[in-house]
């Protein structure tokens, strides 16, 4: 967890523009209706979610859940203390985000169950997850991660849950070389924590990576593979 937390708030420093922060954001953004709504984002981390929707569609409440202490008290003096929805249900909230999150719980089918029993029926859950375990290196297991995942896996996750499965796609097939060439270095690396962060780069290049991430995105229902995979899931009656 500690390793996890030093990430995240990394994160606050240097990754509000990485593209792929961005592209992740505006897919989120992109199955959200205009005017106003209610997004609850579990496993906040720093909140860079909430802050973006502020911007882009300020007419969505955003509320959070985050398990790391200092974490949630930074989303609390930002989004207030009202906005912390952690031990609580969801209300009827109809949007629930869960971003980079599964992948870290030991049990997800269980993490899985006890996120529907706060959901309202209808309510709308987007999700990310790392996909294609062939993809697996150290970085997985310097963030604690417990797994990546297939569209087959994941569906097994939720088999017997009450979620249907509106969409599964996968995401950014244009980095599974820079994945591949991570895997090997991170192998090199050994414990080198700094091999963890998202790196640093040229202004050109993430604007270039940005752009192609964005075509790619769009066609995502065409893509065999990818280091992400989305999906939208609603929660049954």
């Amino acid at each position: 967890m500690e390793a996890l937390e030093l990430h995240l708030n990394r994160q606050l420093e240097r990754s509000r523009s990485f593209f792929w922060n961005r592209l992740r954001w505006e897919l989120i953004l992109s199955q959200l209706p205009e005017g106003e709504s209610e997004l609850v984002d579990v496993g906040a981390g720093p909140g860079f979610l909430g802050d973006f929707l502020g911007e882009r569609r300020p007419g969505m409440e955003y509320r959070f859940v985050e398990p790391i202490e200092g974490l949630e008290r930074q989303l609390e003096d930002r989004f207030g203390a009202d906005a912390n929805r952690r031990d609580r249900n969801f209300g009827a909230a109809p949007f629930v985000a869960l971003m980079d999150v599964l992948e870290h719980q030991r049990d997800d089918r269980a993490f899985m169950a006890e996120l529907a029993e706060k959901m309202a029926p209808g309510a709308t859950l987007l999700l990310t997850v790392p996909a294609m375990p062939w993809l697996w290196s150290e970085w997985d297991s310097m963030l604690g991660h417990y797994r990546r995942y297939t569209k087959a896996a994941l569906r097994e996750t939720l088999a017997p849950l009450p979620f249907e499965v509106v969409e599964q796609s996968y995401l950014f097939p244009e980095l599974i070389p820079l994945g591949l060439v991570r895997r090997l270095r991170m192998r090199a690396a050994g414990d080198n924590a700094a091999e963890a962060e998202f790196p640093q780069l040229p202004r050109a290049l993430n604007e270039t990576l940005y752009r192609v991430g964005t075509a790619s995105v769009a066609l995502r229902r065409l893509c065999p593979a990818g280091t992400s995979l989305f999906a939208v899931l609603r929660r049954s009656d």
